[in-house]
Protein backbone atom coordinates (compact mmCIF):
# COMPACT_ATOMS: atom_id res chain seq x y z
CA UNK A 1 0.00 0.00 0.00
CA UNK A 2 1.53 3.49 -0.94
CA UNK A 3 1.48 5.87 1.69
CA UNK A 4 1.79 9.46 1.19
CA UNK A 5 2.88 12.22 3.75
CA UNK A 6 0.73 14.63 3.97
CA UNK A 7 2.95 16.99 1.80
CA UNK A 8 2.77 15.15 -0.75
CA UNK A 9 -0.94 14.00 -0.86
CA UNK A 10 -1.29 17.96 -1.10
CA UNK A 11 1.07 17.84 -4.02
CA UNK A 12 -0.39 15.36 -5.89
CA UNK A 13 -3.41 16.90 -5.51
CA UNK A 14 -2.86 20.58 -6.53
CA UNK A 15 -1.12 18.99 -9.31
CA UNK A 16 -4.88 16.75 -9.94
CA UNK A 17 -6.71 20.54 -9.97
CA UNK A 18 -3.91 22.20 -12.16
CA UNK A 19 -4.74 20.07 -14.93
CA UNK A 20 -8.49 19.87 -14.78
CA UNK A 21 -8.10 24.00 -14.73
CA UNK A 22 -5.84 23.75 -17.64
CA UNK A 23 -8.21 21.86 -19.32
CA UNK A 24 -11.64 22.98 -18.47
CA UNK A 25 -12.48 26.77 -18.57
CA UNK A 26 -14.78 28.78 -16.34
CA UNK A 27 -15.14 25.74 -13.55
CA UNK A 28 -16.17 26.33 -10.02
CA UNK A 29 -14.87 24.94 -6.69
CA UNK A 30 -18.10 22.95 -6.84
CA UNK A 31 -17.85 21.07 -9.75
CA UNK A 32 -13.87 20.61 -9.47
CA UNK A 33 -14.64 18.80 -6.10
CA UNK A 34 -17.28 16.73 -7.43
CA UNK A 35 -15.26 15.71 -10.42
CA UNK A 36 -11.72 14.85 -8.50
CA UNK A 37 -13.69 14.02 -5.98
CA UNK A 38 -11.59 15.67 -3.09
CA UNK A 39 -13.15 17.65 -0.30
CA UNK A 40 -14.71 21.20 -0.44
CA UNK A 41 -12.27 21.98 1.65
CA UNK A 42 -9.19 20.55 -0.06
CA UNK A 43 -10.36 22.19 -2.97
CA UNK A 44 -11.04 25.76 -1.86
CA UNK A 45 -7.34 25.73 0.22
CA UNK A 46 -5.43 24.60 -2.73
CA UNK A 47 -7.30 26.80 -5.12
CA UNK A 48 -6.61 29.87 -2.47
CA UNK A 49 -2.70 28.67 -3.08
CA UNK A 50 -3.00 29.34 -6.92
CA UNK A 51 -4.92 32.61 -6.21
CA UNK A 52 -1.85 33.65 -4.39
CA UNK A 53 0.20 32.41 -6.94
CA UNK A 54 -1.39 34.19 -9.75
CA UNK A 55 -1.82 30.89 -11.33
CA UNK A 56 -5.44 31.57 -11.47
CA UNK A 57 -8.40 34.08 -11.48
CA UNK A 58 -12.05 34.36 -10.46
CA UNK A 59 -14.98 35.19 -13.58
CA UNK A 60 -17.48 37.00 -12.43
CA UNK A 61 -20.31 34.60 -11.06
CA UNK A 62 -23.44 33.60 -13.54
CA UNK A 63 -26.42 33.54 -12.17
CA UNK A 64 -27.89 29.88 -11.95
CA UNK A 65 -31.82 30.52 -11.21
CA UNK A 66 -31.63 29.05 -8.15
CA UNK A 67 -31.90 30.30 -4.25
CA UNK A 68 -28.51 30.94 -3.12
CA UNK A 69 -24.89 32.12 -3.96
CA UNK A 70 -24.17 31.40 -7.58
CA UNK A 71 -20.91 29.74 -8.14
CA UNK A 72 -17.95 31.41 -9.19
CA UNK A 73 -15.95 30.40 -12.14
CA UNK A 74 -12.49 29.94 -12.20
CA UNK A 75 -9.85 29.80 -15.10
CA UNK A 76 -6.05 30.08 -15.58
CA UNK A 77 -5.08 33.60 -15.98
CA UNK A 78 -3.31 34.12 -19.53
CA UNK A 79 -0.96 36.25 -18.05
CA UNK A 80 0.65 33.92 -15.84
CA UNK A 81 3.67 32.46 -17.92
CA UNK A 82 4.30 33.45 -21.56
CA UNK A 83 6.22 29.76 -22.72
CA UNK A 84 8.31 29.38 -26.23
CA UNK A 85 7.67 26.29 -27.82
CA UNK A 86 10.77 25.47 -30.26
CA UNK A 87 10.45 21.85 -33.06
CA UNK A 88 14.07 21.02 -33.69
CA UNK A 89 13.82 19.39 -36.53
CA UNK A 90 16.08 17.44 -38.64
CA UNK A 91 16.31 20.53 -41.30
CA UNK A 92 14.41 23.86 -39.65
CA UNK A 93 13.57 25.16 -36.37
CA UNK A 94 10.16 26.43 -35.51
CA UNK A 95 9.16 28.47 -32.93
CA UNK A 96 6.06 29.14 -31.29
CA UNK A 97 4.71 31.91 -28.20
CA UNK A 98 1.77 30.86 -25.43
CA UNK A 99 0.09 32.31 -23.41
CA UNK A 100 -0.72 30.03 -20.33
CA UNK A 101 -4.38 29.07 -21.35
CA UNK A 102 -2.19 27.34 -24.59
CA UNK A 103 -3.72 30.24 -27.17
CA UNK A 104 -0.61 30.91 -30.14
CA UNK A 105 0.07 34.24 -30.05
CA UNK A 106 2.95 33.80 -32.73
CA UNK A 107 4.29 31.24 -34.58
CA UNK A 108 7.53 31.45 -36.53
CA UNK A 109 9.26 28.75 -39.69
CA UNK A 110 13.08 29.07 -39.52
CA UNK A 111 15.42 28.77 -42.33
CA UNK A 112 16.56 25.28 -43.27
CA UNK A 113 19.69 24.34 -41.89
CA UNK A 114 22.89 24.68 -44.53
CA UNK A 115 25.50 23.00 -41.86
CA UNK A 116 23.73 20.14 -39.62
CA UNK A 117 26.91 20.51 -36.98
CA UNK A 118 25.76 20.86 -33.24
CA UNK A 119 27.26 24.68 -32.85
CA UNK A 120 25.92 25.66 -36.06
CA UNK A 121 22.29 24.33 -35.12
CA UNK A 122 22.51 25.85 -31.70
CA UNK A 123 23.54 29.38 -32.97
CA UNK A 124 20.28 29.14 -35.63
CA UNK A 125 18.46 28.01 -32.36
CA UNK A 126 19.82 30.50 -30.30
CA UNK A 127 18.69 33.15 -33.17
CA UNK A 128 15.06 31.93 -33.43
CA UNK A 129 14.81 32.24 -29.62
CA UNK A 130 15.77 35.47 -29.24
CA UNK A 131 13.33 36.78 -32.19
CA UNK A 132 10.35 35.10 -30.01
CA UNK A 133 11.75 37.07 -27.37
CA UNK A 134 12.27 40.14 -28.66
CA UNK A 135 8.82 40.15 -30.15
CA UNK A 136 7.13 39.36 -26.96
CA UNK A 137 8.76 42.23 -25.11
CA UNK A 138 7.52 44.62 -27.74
CA UNK A 139 4.14 43.69 -26.68
CA UNK A 140 4.86 43.65 -23.05
CA UNK A 141 4.89 40.09 -22.61
CA UNK A 142 7.59 38.69 -20.43
CA UNK A 143 8.97 34.96 -21.36
CA UNK A 144 8.90 32.64 -18.68
CA UNK A 145 9.68 28.96 -19.87
CA UNK A 146 11.50 27.16 -23.12
CA UNK A 147 9.97 23.84 -24.06
CA UNK A 148 12.17 22.12 -26.82
CA UNK A 149 10.46 19.06 -28.98
CA UNK A 150 13.51 16.75 -30.54
CA UNK A 151 13.85 13.50 -32.03
CA UNK A 152 14.73 10.70 -29.23
CA UNK A 153 16.11 9.16 -27.91
CA UNK A 154 16.57 11.39 -24.86
CA UNK A 155 16.67 11.80 -21.35
CA UNK A 156 13.64 13.84 -20.51
CA UNK A 157 14.30 14.23 -16.79
CA UNK A 158 18.33 15.97 -17.36
CA UNK A 159 17.05 17.01 -20.58
CA UNK A 160 20.16 15.46 -22.55
CA UNK A 161 19.23 14.55 -25.78
CA UNK A 162 21.25 11.32 -26.90
CA UNK A 163 22.03 9.85 -30.58
CA UNK A 164 18.95 10.62 -32.38
CA UNK A 165 18.95 8.81 -35.74
CA UNK A 166 19.33 10.60 -38.88
CA UNK A 167 20.34 13.72 -36.93
CA UNK A 168 24.34 13.88 -38.10
CA UNK A 169 26.26 15.13 -35.17
CA UNK A 170 24.25 14.79 -32.39
CA UNK A 171 25.30 13.05 -29.45
CA UNK A 172 24.73 13.53 -25.56
CA UNK A 173 24.22 17.23 -25.63
CA UNK A 174 22.90 18.77 -22.33
CA UNK A 175 20.49 21.35 -24.41
CA UNK A 176 18.53 21.78 -21.45
CA UNK A 177 21.63 22.59 -19.38
CA UNK A 178 22.75 24.84 -22.53
CA UNK A 179 19.34 26.82 -22.94
CA UNK A 180 18.94 27.24 -19.28
CA UNK A 181 22.04 28.51 -18.60
CA UNK A 182 22.34 31.01 -21.39
CA UNK A 183 18.29 32.59 -20.68
CA UNK A 184 17.48 31.89 -16.86
CA UNK A 185 14.60 30.24 -17.82
CA UNK A 186 12.98 26.99 -16.85
CA UNK A 187 13.37 24.62 -20.06
CA UNK A 188 12.24 21.37 -20.38
CA UNK A 189 13.24 18.99 -23.40
CA UNK A 190 10.30 16.24 -24.38
CA UNK A 191 9.99 13.55 -27.88
CA UNK A 192 8.59 15.35 -30.81
CA UNK A 193 6.25 12.99 -31.33
CA UNK A 194 4.85 13.03 -27.74
CA UNK A 195 4.40 16.50 -27.60
CA UNK A 196 2.57 16.70 -31.35
CA UNK A 197 0.15 14.43 -29.47
CA UNK A 198 -0.42 17.40 -26.57
CA UNK A 199 -0.77 19.46 -29.44
CA UNK A 200 -3.28 17.44 -30.95
CA UNK A 201 -5.48 17.18 -27.60
CA UNK A 202 -5.25 20.73 -27.27
CA UNK A 203 -5.67 22.26 -30.80
CA UNK A 204 -6.67 19.66 -32.98
CA UNK A 205 -8.96 16.30 -33.57
CA UNK A 206 -8.22 14.95 -29.88
CA UNK A 207 -9.50 17.33 -27.82
CA UNK A 208 -12.77 15.17 -27.34
CA UNK A 209 -11.10 12.13 -27.30
CA UNK A 210 -9.19 10.34 -24.14
CA UNK A 211 -7.55 7.75 -26.34
CA UNK A 212 -5.22 8.28 -28.95
CA UNK A 213 -2.57 7.73 -30.85
CA UNK A 214 -0.59 10.96 -32.92
CA UNK A 215 1.73 9.91 -35.62
CA UNK A 216 4.70 12.00 -36.61
CA UNK A 217 5.55 10.89 -40.02
CA UNK A 218 9.16 12.11 -41.30
CA UNK A 219 12.37 10.74 -41.79
CA UNK A 220 11.78 9.14 -38.44
CA UNK A 221 8.61 7.66 -37.93
CA UNK A 222 7.80 8.40 -34.06
CA UNK A 223 4.07 8.17 -32.12
CA UNK A 224 2.66 10.60 -28.90
CA UNK A 225 0.02 8.65 -26.92
CA UNK A 226 -2.57 9.97 -24.86
CA UNK A 227 -3.66 7.44 -22.11
CA UNK A 228 -7.04 8.88 -19.87
CA UNK A 229 -6.10 12.74 -21.11
CA UNK A 230 -2.60 12.76 -20.18
CA UNK A 231 0.75 11.95 -21.95
CA UNK A 232 1.60 8.78 -21.53
CA UNK A 233 6.08 8.72 -21.40
CA UNK A 234 6.62 5.67 -19.74
CA UNK A 235 9.35 4.49 -17.67
CA UNK A 236 12.38 5.79 -20.17
CA UNK A 237 11.36 8.05 -22.26
CA UNK A 238 11.41 5.77 -25.27
CA UNK A 239 7.29 5.27 -25.67
CA UNK A 240 5.92 5.12 -29.24
CA UNK A 241 9.24 4.37 -30.84
CA UNK A 242 7.03 3.16 -33.83
CA UNK A 243 10.19 3.98 -36.65
CA UNK A 244 12.36 1.33 -34.44
CA UNK A 245 9.33 -1.37 -34.97
CA UNK A 246 10.83 -4.45 -36.06
CA UNK A 247 9.41 -5.48 -39.65
CA UNK A 248 10.32 -9.16 -41.77
CA UNK A 249 11.69 -8.24 -45.31
CA UNK A 250 13.61 -10.34 -47.54
CA UNK A 251 14.77 -12.57 -45.26
CA UNK A 252 16.00 -10.15 -42.38
CA UNK A 253 14.58 -8.23 -39.31
CA UNK A 254 14.80 -4.54 -40.20
CA UNK A 255 13.14 -1.22 -38.56
CA UNK A 256 10.10 0.39 -39.87
CA UNK A 257 12.43 3.29 -40.30
CA UNK A 258 14.45 2.04 -42.27
CA UNK A 259 11.79 0.63 -45.39
CA UNK A 260 9.30 4.01 -44.91
CA UNK A 261 9.86 7.59 -44.05
CA UNK A 262 10.11 10.83 -46.16
CA UNK A 263 13.65 10.26 -46.99
CA UNK A 264 13.55 7.15 -47.93
CA UNK A 265 10.14 7.93 -50.20
CA UNK A 266 12.38 10.49 -51.95
CA UNK A 267 15.47 8.57 -52.57
CA UNK A 268 12.83 5.61 -53.95
CA UNK A 269 11.82 8.10 -56.17
CA UNK A 270 15.26 9.39 -57.44
CA UNK A 271 16.10 6.10 -58.28
CA UNK A 272 13.10 5.87 -60.62
CA UNK A 273 13.85 9.04 -62.25
CA UNK A 274 11.60 10.91 -60.54
CA UNK A 275 13.12 14.89 -59.39
CA UNK A 276 11.23 15.60 -55.95
CA UNK A 277 13.14 17.40 -53.21
CA UNK A 278 10.62 17.53 -50.31
CA UNK A 279 7.26 15.56 -49.71
CA UNK A 280 5.02 18.96 -50.95
CA UNK A 281 6.40 18.69 -54.84
CA UNK A 282 6.08 14.51 -54.23
CA UNK A 283 2.22 15.39 -53.05
CA UNK A 284 2.04 17.86 -55.94
CA UNK A 285 3.14 15.19 -58.37
CA UNK A 286 -0.18 13.06 -57.30
CA UNK A 287 -2.25 15.71 -58.99
CA UNK A 288 -1.38 14.99 -62.31
CA UNK A 289 -2.98 11.51 -63.80
CA UNK A 290 1.09 11.19 -65.15
CA UNK A 291 2.80 11.93 -61.83
CA UNK A 292 0.54 9.79 -59.72
CA UNK A 293 1.07 6.87 -62.42
CA UNK A 294 4.82 7.24 -61.12
CA UNK A 295 4.80 8.15 -57.15
CA UNK A 296 1.79 6.58 -55.80
CA UNK A 297 2.95 2.86 -55.86
CA UNK A 298 6.32 3.97 -53.74
CA UNK A 299 3.60 5.55 -51.26
CA UNK A 300 1.45 2.82 -51.16
CA UNK A 301 4.52 0.51 -50.37
CA UNK A 302 5.66 2.82 -47.37
CA UNK A 303 2.05 3.06 -46.35
CA UNK A 304 2.02 -0.35 -46.06
CA UNK A 305 4.50 -0.87 -44.23
CA UNK A 306 3.50 1.81 -41.73
CA UNK A 307 0.07 0.08 -41.32
CA UNK A 308 1.43 -2.74 -39.94
CA UNK A 309 3.47 -1.32 -37.48
CA UNK A 310 0.43 0.70 -36.19
CA UNK A 311 -1.78 -2.24 -36.14
CA UNK A 312 0.30 -3.57 -33.78
CA UNK A 313 0.60 -1.05 -31.66
CA UNK A 314 -3.40 -0.78 -31.92
CA UNK A 315 -3.49 -3.75 -30.53
CA UNK A 316 -1.57 -2.88 -27.54
CA UNK A 317 -2.69 0.11 -27.00
CA UNK A 318 -6.40 0.44 -27.68
CA UNK A 319 -6.79 3.96 -28.83
CA UNK A 320 -10.10 5.58 -30.37
CA UNK A 321 -8.32 7.02 -32.93
CA UNK A 322 -4.50 7.31 -35.03
CA UNK A 323 -3.95 10.94 -35.90
CA UNK A 324 -1.05 10.85 -38.90
CA UNK A 325 1.12 14.51 -38.96
CA UNK A 326 3.97 15.11 -39.93
CA UNK A 327 6.30 15.91 -43.60
CA UNK A 328 4.33 12.89 -45.01
CA UNK A 329 0.63 13.92 -43.88
CA UNK A 330 1.04 16.54 -47.10
CA UNK A 331 0.22 12.95 -49.08
CA UNK A 332 -3.08 12.75 -47.53
CA UNK A 333 -5.51 9.78 -48.81
CA UNK A 334 -2.34 8.29 -51.23
CA UNK A 335 -0.83 7.76 -47.82
CA UNK A 336 -4.11 7.01 -45.34
CA UNK A 337 -5.78 4.69 -47.41
CA UNK A 338 -3.44 1.49 -47.54
CA UNK A 339 -3.49 1.88 -43.69
CA UNK A 340 -7.04 2.01 -43.43
CA UNK A 341 -7.17 -1.28 -46.08
CA UNK A 342 -4.63 -3.22 -43.28
CA UNK A 343 -6.73 -1.89 -40.70
CA UNK A 344 -9.97 -3.17 -42.28
CA UNK A 345 -8.52 -6.36 -42.84
CA UNK A 346 -6.60 -7.54 -39.88
CA UNK A 347 -8.12 -5.12 -36.35
CA UNK A 348 -8.78 -7.65 -34.11
CA UNK A 349 -12.40 -8.04 -32.62
CA UNK A 350 -14.65 -5.25 -32.45
CA UNK A 351 -13.05 -2.19 -32.35
CA UNK A 352 -13.64 0.53 -34.58
CA UNK A 353 -10.51 2.88 -34.42
CA UNK A 354 -10.33 5.76 -36.87
CA UNK A 355 -7.35 6.53 -38.93
CA UNK A 356 -7.23 10.74 -39.81
CA UNK A 357 -4.99 13.33 -40.88
CA UNK A 358 -3.64 15.73 -38.11
CA UNK A 359 -5.63 18.88 -37.50
CA UNK A 360 -2.46 20.58 -37.09
CA UNK A 361 -0.51 19.82 -40.03
CA UNK A 362 2.70 22.26 -39.58
CA UNK A 363 3.11 23.26 -35.92
CA UNK A 364 2.13 20.39 -33.58
CA UNK A 365 5.57 19.87 -32.53
CA UNK A 366 6.23 23.57 -32.02
CA UNK A 367 2.85 24.10 -30.27
CA UNK A 368 2.81 21.12 -28.22
CA UNK A 369 6.67 21.72 -26.87
CA UNK A 370 4.98 25.25 -25.58
CA UNK A 371 1.82 23.42 -23.77
CA UNK A 372 4.60 20.88 -22.39
CA UNK A 373 6.27 23.09 -21.04
CA UNK A 374 3.72 25.81 -19.60
CA UNK A 375 2.34 22.70 -17.46
CA UNK A 376 5.59 21.83 -16.15
CA UNK A 377 6.58 25.19 -15.30
CA UNK A 378 2.62 25.96 -13.75
CA UNK A 379 3.37 22.24 -11.36
CA UNK A 380 6.90 23.24 -10.69
CA UNK A 381 5.88 26.81 -8.85
CA UNK A 382 3.20 25.00 -7.15
CA UNK A 383 4.84 22.25 -5.77
CA UNK A 384 8.20 25.12 -5.02
CA UNK A 385 4.56 27.01 -2.76
CA UNK A 386 3.67 24.23 -0.98
CA UNK A 387 7.07 23.12 0.11
CA UNK A 388 7.95 26.51 0.71
CA UNK A 389 4.71 26.81 2.99
CA UNK A 390 5.43 23.56 5.11
CA UNK A 391 9.54 24.95 5.74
Amino acid sequence: MLVLKPEDARIKNAITLLHLLLREKNISRVEISRITGLTKTTVSSIIKDFLILGIIEESHPESTGNVGKSPTPLHIRKESVYTIGVHLGRERIRTALLDAQMNVITKKKGRIFKNHNTSSILHMLFASINSVIKEAKRNNMEVGAIGVGIPGPLDAKTGVVRHPPKFKGWKDVPLKKILQDKYHLPTWIENDANVGALAEKWHGGGKQLKNFMYILANEGIGAGIIINDELYQGAYDYVGELGHSLLYEKGKLRYLEDVAGADLLMKQAKRKGINVNNMIEMAMLLKSDRGKEKVEPIIQESAKWIGIALINAVHVMGPQTVFVGGKMSVLKETLLKPIREIFSQYLFGDQKVEVMLSKIPDDAVTIGAAIYATTKCLEKRSIEYIRERKR
